[in-house]
């Protein structure tokens, strides 16, 4: 039994090159009867096709030697972090492996993603862009995914980008966070929407709360403190109801 098969890639899945020394990324564009179309990730050209038989899982670069040739499916996002490494470096002429805090995407490049930068957008924001538009992307600035320092960059499918850029709110831990992406037109009043999954939700997409338990003292309710997370510690914790009646604590 042949061990080394891996799954037929479907269009749009990233392959990631095992020759050593190698970073080339190809983009599968077509699955044929016996092989797959694909261009380069990163610039999408150099049209070519790869037989299946060249297709590893994932799981062999976990073994103790590798294979040296072929290629390996990789993560949406694992992609699009190299490549905004490389657009940072390039825009700043030096090499920060801080700057981008963070992608996370989900494996269906039409749905997208979003990135985390260290660097405000005017530093870095427009290499960026073109580095994913060369890519297939289209991207946008997200500020309210950022607080504080840094920015945000919001990215799908090129074909996509005239959609709602609105993503599933994020849990607080973004470990195997593939976030889905709404696919109704901007500026609708409907519930954010999934096409592929069906799915809905309900707009959850305002910032993230404190939370931090609140009591008041006899006669008076305790609950979650309403304001954004990260609030400055002289802003005293207040719970919703106080949130209404902000005469009940200090300002």
């Amino acid at each position: 039994m042949n061990t080394t098969a891996a799954a037929v890639p479907k269009a749009g899945t990233l392959l990631r090159s095992l020759r050593p020394e190698s970073r080339a990324v190809v983009r599968v564009t077509e699955a044929g009867a016996d092989s797959l179309a694909v261009v380069d990730a990163a610039a999408l050209n150099r049209p070519r096709t790869v037989p299946f038989a060249v297709v590893r899982p994932y799981e062999v670069l976990y073994r103790a030697r590798p294979p040296r040739s072929g290629y390996v499916p990789i993560p949406e996002g694992d992609f699009v972090h190299q490549l905004l490494d490389a657009a940072v470096g390039k825009a700043l002429g030096r090499d920060d492996p801080h700057a981008v805090v963070y992608v996370r995407a989900h494996p269906d490049w039409a749905s997208g993603g979003i990135a985390r930068l260290d660097y405000d957008y005017e530093q870095i924001g427009p290499a960026c862009e073109k580095a994913l538009a060369r890519a297939g992307y289209g991207a946008e600035p997200a500020p309210w995914h950022v607080r504080g320092f840094g920015s945000a960059l919001r990215f799908r499918r090129q074909d996509h980008r005239h959609l709602c850029p609105m993503l599933e709110k994020p849990p607080r831990d973004l470990q195997g966070w593939e976030p889905w992406s709404c696919d109704e037109e901007r500026g609708h009043t409907e519930p954010h929407h999934n096409i592929e999954m069906n799915y809905r939700w309900a707009d959850d997409t305002g910032p993230e709360l404190c939370g931090a338990y609140v009591f008041h003292g006899p006669g008076r309710s305790p609950g979650g403190c309403a304001l954004p997370a990260g609030h400055p510690a002289d802003q005293d914790h207040r719970d919703l109801l106080d949130a209404h009646h902000p005469g009940h604590l200090p300002q």
